[in-house]
């Protein structure tokens, strides 16, 4: 069966003449894209490679070499040697041929998946009707970002683009777990392999791991640089949800939202770290050799990363403070068509709030609220600057606390 062809990159496809199309021209698009980035197959692929090369190098051709190199008593077998490195070689070049298109097919995800993101896209008007059993027949195309539905009855929690036969956020999360299972396999292995104490035995073992072991590692980074590039995606379209619930707030039309504080930010980062923990002393434990020193080390799994991740935040907010009136924030291009007839030009500003004014990037203007984005993991939080006139300014300030008290202060509302 011939695989589907890769759609163009959203650049490359002019805008059609309502939003609900391109939400359509983006679902088709990201289902591809998806397939090909993180589809079944690819799994049962790279599991045929570990097979084959395990076999080529582990069966067939390290044996030989032990012998050919006077680690073993055994003559050596040319002709199995040849037919290992063949097998190995062979599986290689099958598995070049396979993934040919996968750097495509991963960019192509990560553009569609921002595709309704860019400000044309969201000036385009609506379409009247999506066309019956069509793909904006569900979800509402009108729903999948939250400045289109500012105005509905209510915000849907979950906006962005549903793929059209796609993958599922579940598969890419499997891999991310289980992949590192397989690296941690494999490492495992090579060091029983480097442990024996006969060389020929030695050289087997890790030549039969080695597959295993490169394989997992290699995907493990393509899992994690997946699931990071969702998370980044999710945390904006967060941020979206405050946005907007905080707009309608101030037209009346909502109730403020529950801000969750950074400790909730910071449970959710220890989580991953937490098992790698337990996983330790489980593993002492398993030997019959647990002691204080090995719960010791199991506990700085999880502290170290703490203190790392609160280090950072306090040295960022310490940062934001210093260097003369107001904080240092950085004021970030917005991501949807313009609310007001007042900008300022994206890069590093001072934010000086005072007196129901805001002074950034060289502008003084008016100012009516302050809405706050979603709490992030790691990265800085993003806040959005409600003027007078109407305009917002997008800027993000690690100082979360100090800008929110000074708004308070100035005599804005704060949300």
């Amino acid at each position: 069966m011939a695989r589907q062809t890769l759609p163009p990159f959203p650049e490359q496809v002019a805008p059609p003449t309502t939003f609900g199309d391109w939400y359509d021209t983006a679902a088709v698009s990201l289902g591809v894209a998806e397939k090909r980035d993180s589809g079944a197959s690819r799994l049962l692929a790279g599991l045929l490679l570990i097979v084959v090369c395990t076999v080529g190098l582990g069966a067939f051709a390290a044996p030989q070499a032990a012998a050919l190199l006077g680690y073993a008593s055994e003559r050596a077998d040319v002709a199995t040697l040849v037919l290992g490195l063949v097998l190995t070689v062979g599986a290689l070049a099958w598995w070049a041929w396979f993934r040919r298109d996968w750097v495509r097919a991963r960019r192509l995800r990560t553009a569609w998946s921002w595709a309704l993101r860019d400000p044309r896209v969201l000036a385009l008007p609506a379409r009247d009707a999506a066309p019956a059993g069509g793909v904006g027949a569900a979800p509402d195309p009108e729903a999948q970002h939250h400045y289109r539905a500012r105005e509905h009855a209510e915000l849907t929690p979950y906006p962005g683009v549903r793929s059209v036969g796609g993958v599922t956020g579940f598969l890419d999360f499997l891999r991310a777990v289980l992949h590192p299972v397989a690296l941690g396999a494999g490492v495992l292995l090579v060091a029983v392999g480097l442990g024996r104490d006969d060389a020929a035995s030695r050289l087997t073992t890790v030549a039969a791991a080695l597959p295993l072991t490169l394989a997992a590692l290699s995907a493990t980074v393509r899992a994690w640089r997946r699931l990071a590039e969702s998370w980044r995606l999710v945390g904006v379209q967060n941020d979206d949800l405050f946005r907007w619930t905080g707009w309608r707030v101030l037209q009346g039309l909502d109730r403020p939202l529950d801000v969750r504080g950074a400790a909730g930010r910071r449970a959710l980062l220890l989580l991953p770290v937490a098992l790698a923990g337990v996983v330790v002393v489980l593993a002492r434990a398993s030997t019959g050799t647990l002691g204080a020193g090995d719960v010791a080390i199991g506990a700085a799994v999880v502290a170290v990363p703490a203190l790392a991740v609160a280090a950072t935040f306090a040295l960022r907010s310490a940062a934001a403070r210093s260097g003369g009136d107001g904080l240092a924030v950085r004021v970030l291009p917005d991501d949807v068509p313009p609310l007001g007839p007042t900008t300022v030009p994206p890069g590093p500003a001072r934010l000086v709030l005072r007196d129901g004014r805001a002074q950034v990037g060289g502008v003084d203007a008016d100012a009516t609220a302050l809405i706050s984005g979603a709490p992030q993991m790691l990265a800085t939080r993003r806040h959005f600057l409600v003027l007078a006139d109407g305009s917002q300014v997008r800027l993000s300030c690690a100082d979360v606390r100090g800008l929110r008290r000074q708004a308070q202060e100035a005599g804005l509302r704060v949300l």
